[in-house]
């Protein structure tokens, strides 16, 4: 059968075919079909390749779907979070150079940024929420904990270490897979009543404080890149820090959203919705930049926009916030 295969391909008239004259034409020798191999890759399979596993996915509308029952929101959300990046989509950040996703520099670090705010949000999460012993791994503890630290592995890593190339390590997409299923297993907890946990004021304003802090570290990165290379003709690195931060924004997004669900009784009693309705807009604005190519031009330039200062400046609105209803919050009687 194969033999027939191969004899039908090779006397097959491909001159015919018109499109194919002029390559057929010009191939003489094996070194002509290691040229048109080596331009094929360079010219179809990097770009359209890239072009085709590309994919930055904001999903501002999008509501969290649970099922009846006790549940913590926030947990479901950073789940669903973590699986549309390393499931939905291709992780990209620790793919090699045989991969056509290898060139792209905006989406690997969008994805490292949403990773990034999943991670301070667990980690938060990890700190408040009861652990109980009868969910407990022996080893690793709670699912929540061994989220945790799944969610702190490192992005970039194939198949081997980073470390070290000779040995072998689980890849980030591996680990990330099994924070989500974890999430996901600490949340059957809360909706089958194994775990209980009652949202507390004080709870909020330590989360609050996570995520003004990483916010704070957002905003400097961005500062320092602006005052360091905004002169310079061309930033080759201006797009890559606009998107980590762009994806610590939309992680960050999603998990305020959420609080405010679980946390909803507490912030209509301390009469702060309007404060957190504001800081979800401030949000929602920055993630609403989308340029087509990132530039970091001087700030007072007519010509050339800043986009890493547009979104700076909304995350920076978000911390002001923040501030303001974790003080109100503080000072307020239960």
């Amino acid at each position: 059968m194969l033999k027939k295969f191969i004899k039908k391909i090779t006397n097959f008239p491909w001159k015919k075919i018109k499109p194919l004259k002029g390559i057929l034409f010009f191939i003489k020798s094996w070194g002509h079909i290691i040229t048109i191999i080596i331009c094929g890759i360079i010219f179809f399979y990097y770009p359209v390749g890239g072009w085709l596993i590309h994919n930055i996915d904001i999903r501002i509308n999008e509501e969290t779907k649970i099922s009846q029952g006790k549940h913590f929101i926030t947990i479901k959300a950073i789940s669903n979070l973590v699986n549309q990046e390393v499931n939905e989509k291709l992780w990209t950040p620790n793919l090699p150079f045989f991969f056509p996703s290898y060139f792209l520099d905006n989406m690997p670090n969008f994805q490292q940024g949403t990773i990034k705010a999943a991670s301070v949000l667990t980690s938060s999460l990890n700190r408040i929420m009861p652990h109980p012993t009868n969910i407990r791994d022996k080893q690793q503890g709670s699912p929540l904990n061994i989220a945790n630290e799944m969610l702190k592995y490192p992005g970039s890593v194939w198949l081997f270490s980073e470390q070290n190339n000779l040995i072998p390590a689980p890849s980030s997409t591996k680990q990330y897979r099994r924070a989500v299923r974890q999430l996901n297993k600490y949340n059957q907890g809360l909706e089958s009543s194994i775990i209980k946990y009652h949202p507390q004021k004080k709870d909020l304003i330590f989360i609050l404080k996570k995520i003004k802090n990483n916010l704070k570290i957002s905003s400097k990165e961005l500062e320092k890149q602006i005052r360091e290379y905004s002169t310079s003709w061309i930033d080759n690195q201006a797009d890559n820090v606009f998107y980590y931060n762009l994806g610590k924004t939309y992680g960050f997004y999603i998990g305020l959203k959420s609080l405010g669900k679980d946390y909803q009784d507490i912030i209509v009693s301390q009469k702060q919705y309007e404060q957190w309705t504001g800081l979800l807009h401030a949000l929602e604005e920055g993630l609403e930049i989308k340029p087509l190519i990132v530039r970091n031009g001087e700030l007072d330039s007519l010509f050339s926009p800043n986009h890493l200062a547009y979104l700076n400046y909304y995350i920076q609105k978000a911390q002001i916030i923040i501030i303001q209803i974790s003080q109100q919050l503080s000072q307020s009687k239960e």
